[in-house]
């Protein structure tokens, strides 16, 4: 407990999934925490809201598309009016259909890198100015396996590549200030995205391909997170974390077979 107190988080995407463990956990390490979803209903931020403030920390619920430019500098404008700084953020929304290159329309692919790409450079392009300013910080960017491994959705596992290299890059902008920037790329989790993208009976067939035989959990994320933007990861910047079981080290199989 209390690894996190006081800090404000911003955490995108953060109705469902990762993003809703990662808002959880952060809390129950004092942490305050600004909620934010795309086209989730207010009321389901509201109710996550009033479960993350059960923790004794304050919560804010922005809602929008961040990949949106005028929606950022609201969600950000309104962080500062409340909370008056921003120590974290956590750039993970993200979209994942699955279609093929011949398949994808021009209109997919841009919607994929706006929401998934053009959102982290956004939230990071606004927040930066005020971490410098407190000269400290920690920008966190969900990532992906397919980041490495690519696979169905060519969109999206170039974004979540491009997302690697942007990590680097802030990392590199931000040392001299003392923020830090470091990302995760997920496996295979359970969540409501990976039932998506996995064809109904094949969740087995994926499990049989992990080292360690099964899809991680969310709440395993979350506490890989918690590190990562605490104290104890103090010397840890410009770093991609692969969380998955073993998957990107052990690939008997192509990843069309997966899905």
């Amino acid at each position: 407990m209390g690894l996190l107190k006081d800090k404000v988080v911003i955490v995108t995407g953060s109705s469902r999934g990762i993003g809703k463990s990662i808002a959880l956990s952060f809390a129950r390490e004092g942490a305050h925490i600004v909620l934010n979803g795309r086209r989730t209903s207010s009321q389901r931020l509201e109710a996550l809201a009033k479960q993350i403030e059960a923790q004794g920390v304050r919560t804010l619920v922005v809602k929008g598309d961040v990949g949106r430019a005028k929606v950022v500098l609201k969600l950000v404008q309104k962080t500062l009016d409340r909370f008056e700084r921003v120590d974290i953020l956590i750039n993970n929304v993200g979209i994942s259909p699955s279609v093929s290159i011949e398949r994808m329309t021009e209109k997919e692919w841009d919607e994929v890198i706006r929401i998934n790409l053009k959102s982290t450079f956004l939230c990071s392009k606004m927040v930066l100015p005020h971490m410098k300013k407190q000269r400290s910080g920690v920008i966190l960017n969900l990532s992906s396996g397919s980041a490495k491994s690519g696979g169905v959705g060519a969109h999206y596992a170039a974004s979540k590549a491009a997302i690697n290299t942007f990590t680097k890059s802030l990392a590199f902008e931000g040392a001299p200030f003392g923020i830090r920037a470091v990302a995760i790329a997920p496996g295979p989790i359970e969540t409501e995205m990976a039932k998506s993208l996995f064809k109904p009976g094949r969740k087995h067939f994926v499990e049989s391909v992990i080292p360690l035989g099964r899809f991680g959990k969310p709440e395993e994320i979350a506490e890989v997170a918690v590190f990562l933007c605490s104290d104890d990861a103090s010397f840890i910047t410009g770093e991609i974390v692969e969380i998955d079981g073993g998957l990107n080290f052990y690939k008997p199989l192509s990843y069309h077979k997966m899905t």
